[in-house]
């Protein structure tokens, strides 16, 4: 029987030790080990950059250092070969430790056998593998095969590393497809996603080996681009990349014409962070799909430059909004289209600047979402809601709040437990929180996304679809999303501007979607008695909108809770 030949790194500085575990391996009846043997911890740090293997057999005690020491190397430098840690005396308490810190396996010396060493250092291989292809999936995206945003900042940090040892220079570039809603809306978006695949693998076979390109949500790509000598040779690049996207496609026998636009930003000319030319890769090509000209690409400029240092002005002023509780929310009422008896509201968050000024949502959330900040307003948001709802609870209104939630958020780490910390502290009853999304979340959602909402739901949080009928979504994915309730976007009810439905058809036919669903359904923007009655002869009961209430305080809600019928009051 042929042996699996694997390479192993012995890391031990008892060099009768190592003769021992040769002894064993060289005994091995499935495997032949070709093993490389360091006997200091220097050694081993340098042979790990140097050279790969499939597996490391580590002494816990290495020349002054231990194991502890080797895994924060192998943290610090990506390493992701498994460890398999050897000692010689009765540590079994560093057991845990070690598993917690990333060992694939510990083994005291006085318990080696060659069955025990062979298949410890195969299963630990195994297990690696099967761990990687998991991994993979998460940071996949479904539709293209691409890489996500997950494993590209993941690339691009080893990128800007060896950039950093080697003193080269690497770009991070932003693609997006020009009027791509219009493919989605005039030829379908089964039509879209075959754009999309195709965009993504013409970009594929444009860039080199070197190179790296992930789908990062809807129809933006982003493509690292290593090893780089100059803008010159940079625009050269991106030339190559537009021309081959901008090539026409037939689809579904349809004939496309494509076209693309970019922004990029070089290390380390234009930033030294991921985060950093990602940000400024986004402006340039902003910048760029503005311009009414034939230029389709732009490298971050020194305009761009002084724009930033404005909108630093504006992230220093949101932080200090945070530090200063310059926010707050108001509520808008959700009601009975047919007894207008409150059922719920909608918590909207407002900036009130220190001269009184009152800036609504659309003035600073698309640069809080830009800086980063939308996660730490998020949670101020819902913590904010959820003590206000408490109080209207215990104060026996019978109401539910809705809460707006970012993209950002379902990335953001730890956010399910967040939520359900939140649900605990102020004992919400199920049903009484329901957090609000936009199609896009759920289209572009990955297997993380849909793990955080799944939990959510669990603690009794429901989840709404924000502005449907408007995004990318397709039907199919309503039949397998955790979906509780849909909102008929204003503009198919009040977007006309007429005192009737500006699109009672469309109103009508999600009406009877929900219904076959099982989906709670709530209009927005009911602005006329005659939109309320049409809606509710249609079997839509419940809305939104200036024809019950704006938006308001806290205080102005109780009062209004306060004035309804005792139906709407626990016993």
């Amino acid at each position: 029987m042929d042996k699996k030949s694997l390479s192993v790194l012995v890391i031990e500085d008892d060099h009768e030790d190592f003769i021992l575990l040769r002894t064993y391996l060289a005994r091995a009846h499935r495997s032949h080990f070709d093993l490389h043997h360091v006997a200091s911890f220097a050694e081993a740090v340098k042979t790990l950059v140097e050279q790969e293997f499939d597996a490391i057999l580590a002494d816990y005690f290495l020349d002054g250092h231990t194991a502890m020491d080797l895994f924060k190397h192998a943290k610090l430098i990506g390493l992701e070969t498994p460890i398999i840690v050897l000692t010689g005396g009765d540590a079994s308490e560093l057991d845990d430790v070690l598993m917690q810190l990333g060992a694939s396996d510990f083994i005291p010396k006085d318990e080696l056998t060659t069955a025990l060493l062979e298949r410890s250092v195969r299963h630990s291989i195994e297990r690696k593998k099967a761990e990687q292809q998991i991994s993979m999936l998460i940071k996949r995206d479904p539709l293209t095969g691409l890489g996500n945003r997950l494993i590209f900042e993941e690339h691009a940090e080893l990128a800007i590393a060896r950039a950093r040892r080697n003193k080269t220079r690497l770009a991070v570039a932003f693609l997006d497809l020009d009027r791509f809603k219009n493919v989605n809306d005039t030829l379908g978006h089964h039509v879209g996603d075959m754009l999309l695949t195709l965009v993504g693998k013409r970009i594929q076979e444009s860039i080199r080996a070197s190179d790296f390109v992930a789908r990062i949500g809807g129809d933006e790509f982003t493509l690292l681009l290593d090893n780089v000598q100059d803008v010159s040779s940079l625009n050269r690049i991106a030339n190559k990349v537009l021309a081959e996207v901008s090539r026409y496609a037939v689809l579904d026998c349809k004939h496309l014409e494509v076209s693309a636009s970019m922004g990029i930003a070089l290390y380390p000319d234009q930033g030294e962070t991921v985060s950093e030319l990602m940000r400024k890769a986004d402006m340039a090509l902003y910048e760029c799909k503005k311009l009414e000209s034939n230029q389709h690409h732009m490298v971050f400029s020194d305009s761009l430059q002084a724009r930033l240092h404005k909108e630093t002005r504006v992230e220093n002023g949101l932080q200090r909004a945070l530090a200063n509780n310059e926010f707050e929310l108001q509520y808008q009422p959700i009601v009975s289209l047919d007894s207008h008896q409150i059922h719920g509201v909608e918590a909207l968050i407002r900036w009130r600047l220190p001269d009184g000024n009152l800036l609504m949502p659309g003035e600073f959330i698309d640069e809080a979402n830009r800086v980063g900040l939308i996660g730490a307003l998020g949670e101020w948001v819902l913590e904010t809601a959820c003590q206000q709802l408490r109080c209207w609870l215990d104060e026996g209104f019978v109401i539910s709040m809705s809460v707006n939630i970012s993209p950002r958020h379902l990335r953001q780490a730890g956010f399910e437990e967040m939520v359900q910390k939140m649900v605990k502290t102020y004992r919400l009853p199920a049903g009484s929180l329901m957090l609000e999304l936009t199609e896009e979340v759920f289209v572009d959602s990955g297997l993380t996304s849909l793990y955080v909402l799944n939990e959510i739901r669990k603690v009794g949080v429901g989840i709404a679809i924000d502005d449907f009928g408007t995004g990318y979504s397709s039907m199919r994915y309503l039949k397998t999303l955790p979906i509780d309730r849909i909102k008929i976007d204003r503009c198919f009810v009040s977007g006309s501007g007429s005192e009737d439905l500006s699109d009672p058809m469309i109103t009508q036919a999600i009406v009877f979607l929900a219904e076959g669903l099982g989906f709670d359904l709530v209009a927005e923007g009911v602005e006329t008695e005659q939109q309320s009655l049409a809606l509710a002869s249609q079997g839509c009961h419940k809305g939104q909108g200036y024809l019950f209430a704006k938006a308001q305080p806290s205080d102005v809600v109780t009062r209004l809770l306060r004035d309804q019928p005792l139906m709407a009051r626990e016993p």
